[in-house]
């Protein structure tokens, strides 16, 4: 049976390079296949990954949680069929839920196809605080549902490592949670350990009924019955995906993101792309406080922008303007 890893995280949190690492280290040898999932049209962390020489199939235009569950499956079923791989490594869009995503992969393993090896979150301690405070609902579910939770950056900011464990530890009692480097981490880390008891509530939900359901809330005005509404991403979320043919070299492409980031409308909490400069690929990352750009041995035509609140007309604009 093929063992599934889901690696889950918050916009920018470090899935893809979580997965480098563990294909060097803790899946060394094994035939691996990954299924990575953009939130908006872009593939970029699909192309990244392929650069590593592994089988990539990509999930774009949704996430998995919300629209793509059907495809999510499919793909699934054909990735078994024609690679029979050792494992399969499941990166959800960073705004999806990891509760949901654990419900399909559970219906897959009670037919049998897969056994959901271990859930794991990836923390970046510098903006933990942040967005737990705006985007809870999200980003709690995430690390609620973990077997495993890693934090990112931590070398920027050590002091936060002991407060960001000691909240972390209070959203989950249960999980494992390293902060070392992570090619350090032990592979049977990665490999063993216990399943999280909320992915066992999740199971016999999923048993019981497969229907969405509607939970009434503890905290109703007196005489009113109400419920839960339950957000999608797509409702808080929004995606611009730039098509990027001509080369650009470094500090072009650094003056145009930044000035997509100052003067754009509502918040840009991610950004990322990977184009040419003529000679070969250059990727970046773009986090709130964070530029990186860095040379690349594949070569792609594609800018993204994740959001709240975002003008798609005006980002387009403002990232196509001649920089001066």
């Amino acid at each position: 049976m093929t063992d599934v890893y889901v690696i889950s995280g918050f916009l920018g949190a470090g899935k893809t390079t979580l997965i480098k690492t563990m294909v060097r280290s803790a899946l060394r040898n094994k035939k691996i296949v990954v299924i990575e999932n953009d939130f908006g049209e872009a593939g970029i962390d699909a192309g990244l990954l392929k650069e590593c020489s592994l089988a990539v199939t990509g999930l774009s235009d949704g996430c998995i949680c919300c629209s793509l569950a059907g495809d999510f499956e499919k793909a699934m079923e054909r990735i078994l069929k024609d690679y029979a791989p050792d494992a399969v490594l499941v990166e959800p869009s960073g705004v999806g839920r990891l509760s949901d995503i654990i419900k399909i992969c559970l219906k897959q393993e009670d037919r049998g196809l897969i056994h959901l090896k271990k859930t794991i979150t990836v923390v970046d301690i510098r903006s933990f605080d942040k967005y737990r405070k705006n985007y809870g609902e999200f980003f709690e579910d995430q690390i609620a549902y973990a077997d495993l939770i890693l934090l990112s950056r931590q070398e920027e900011d050590v002091h936060e490592i002991q407060p960001v464990k000691a909240k972390l530890r209070k959203l989950n009692p249960e999980a494992r949670i390293e902060a070392d480097f992570w090619e350090s981490i032990p592979a049977s880390v990665f490999r063993y350990g216990p399943r999280n008891s909320g992915i066992f509530r999740l199971e016999m939900e999923t048993a019981v009924s497969m229907k969405p359901v509607r939970i009434r809330s503890p905290r109703e005005p007196s005489g009113k019955a109400g419920f839960i509404r339950r957000h999608f991403a797509r409702e808080v979320f929004s995606s611009v995906t730039i098509e990027w043919k001509e080369p650009i070299t470094e500090e072009p492409l650094r003056k145009r993101v930044l000035r997509v980031v100052k003067h754009a409308e509502g918040e840009i909490l991610r950004g990322k792309g990977i184009v040419t400069d003529g000679r070969r690929g250059l990727v970046f990352h773009y986090l709130p406080g964070s530029l990186s750009i860095e040379p690349v041995n594949i070569v792609g035509n594609q800018v993204c922008f994740i959001g709240t609140g975002l003008d798609e007309q005006q980002i387009r604009t403002l990232f196509r303007e001649e920089t001066t």
